[in-house]
């Protein structure tokens, strides 16, 4: 089974970089996020204009991040972009993300409230300029900090994936429908299979714990001009491989569910095809 993935993941990756043009529109849209999302941290609220434009990018980040999720798991579905399916499904998208958003704050609210009652013991004060020694393992502190990674960075964004696969391509009014909410649970319940899991682990590696490592190791080359160039080249790096490693996650996720749900369309994607004639 194992093995099965990780020729899925690689098999996905050879796809990703075989079509270029689709790259290229993903890479577009997820510098468009970006910037988008940092024009709305820096900008501040000094003037009319400044205020509207936050409150412009409030709308316009989700927009564009949930369009970006949708070319990904369409372009996987129908082996092109077709935008006006693409701007439905993003709205789709929307909907059944809050819900989500709704659990993981409730949860986040109970973590802490939880947690709340298990403060970590304060270090004992000591006289100047002695070293301070180890502070043993707070086991409460270690354990909800645990759950909190488990939960939000991995359980709830599977979970929200999956419903993502499970709602591209059908018509809005579905969402709506008693027969809606078994699709919902079949989506819950494929997302903590040992496949999903085992891509989206893989995906993290790339798209978080690579980036997160080129970005903050500390290197700093002599010279001025030497540390901007390691710099720009630090945020190159880092840029490619979330994209990749993002779109290829989302892909393989969308190209596992597909292969294993009855109401899925097949995969005809080209490293599926070569597989299939091997």
């Amino acid at each position: 089974m194992s093995m099965y993935i990780i020729k899925l993941w690689l098999n996905t990756i050879k796809t990703t970089f075989r079509n270029l043009p689709a790259l290229i529109i993903f890479a577009l849209l997820y510098a468009v996020l970006l910037a988008t999302f940092f024009k709305f941290i820096w900008t501040r609220e000094a003037t009319v204009w400044q205020v509207l434009i936050t409150y412009s990018f409030m709308v316009l980040i989700p927009a564009e991040f949930f369009i970006y999720q949708a070319a990904i798991i369409d372009r996987v579905r129908d082996q092109k972009f077709r935008w006006g399916a693409i701007v439905i499904d993003a709205v789709k998208f929307l909907i059944v993300t809050i819900p989500i958003l709704l659990i993981a704050w409730l949860l986040y609210y109970l973590l802490n409230k939880i947690g709340g009652h298990y403060p970590a013991p304060a270090p004992a004060a000591l006289p100047p300029g002695s070293v301070p020694p180890p502070q043993p393992l707070h086991w409460p502190t270690f354990l909800f900090s645990t759950l909190r990674l488990l939960l939000f960075g991995i359980a709830l964004p599977l979970v929200t994936i999956h419903l993502w696969i499970a709602v591209a391509g059908t018509e809005i009014r579905s969402l709506f429908a008693p027969s809606f909410f078994r699709k919902i649970g079949g989506a819950v319940a494929r997302a903590f299979q040992f496949e999903p899991v085992l891509i989206y682990g893989l995906g993290l590696i790339v798209f978080v714990l690579v980036p997160y490592a080129i970005l903050f190791i500390p290197f700093s080359p002599q010279g001025n001009k030497a540390d901007f160039g390691f710099f720009i080249l630090r945020l190159s790096l880092a840029f490619i491989f979330s994209l990749v490693g993002w779109v290829v996650t989302i892909s393989a996720l969308t190209r596992s569910s597909l292969e294993t749900s009855p109401a899925g369309s097949p995969d005809k994607s080209p490293a599926v095809a070569l597989e299939a004639a091997a």
